[in-house]
């Protein structure tokens, strides 16, 4: 009889802990799904941080740094074709030119033609600038093309110390 009690024990034990594991996988799965909601909304907070860092001021961007956001990728993740557009705007007069103006200054940097981009591959190549609001644009006379569309610097810059 002595057998069956310690069967009995193993039975009540392996019952306890099927439970146990039951109980403990519910848990996590509400954490995980805890979790994710806290990633996304730091992913949100990227997306603010990129859009919104260009308001803030040493001190913030310092605070904004030390919890873990990275500006290289903000200020400097453009591709090569938004970064040239970006620094033509700052460096045209009342930072705005057209966008036919834009898309001729980014044709003469381009060397050898068959590399060039077409002026609708040029635009898309550009789009990160306004969705991230670096650039606006005002829509020229003709409605059905964007080569008049006035492309301006969104905010001012600060005058360079030469």
């Amino acid at each position: 009889m002595k057998d069956a009690s310690i069967v009995d024990v193993l039975i009540e034990n392996i019952k306890t802990d099927q439970e146990l594991l039951e109980q403990t996988e519910v848990q996590i799965e509400k954490a995980k799904d805890e979790k994710r909601e806290v990633v996304a909304r730091l992913k949100d907070y990227r997306k603010d941080v990129s859009v919104l860092l260009k308001y803030a001021d040493d001190e913030r961007r310092k605070q904004i740094e030390e919890l873990g956001f990275d500006f290289s990728e903000t200020e400097n993740g453009l591709n090569p074709v938004a970064s040239l557009v970006l620094d033509t705007i700052v460096k045209a007069k009342d930072n705005q030119l057209t966008n036919a103006e834009l898309y001729d200054a980014y044709s003469k940097t381009v060397k050898n033609e068959n590399e060039r981009l077409s002026y609708t591959e040029f635009n898309i190549k550009c789009r990160s600038l306004f969705n991230t609001q670096r650039l606006l644009r005002k829509k020229g006379k003709d409605p059905k093309s964007s080569k008049d569309d006035v492309i301006s610097l969104n905010g001012r810059v600060e005058p360079s110390s030469k």
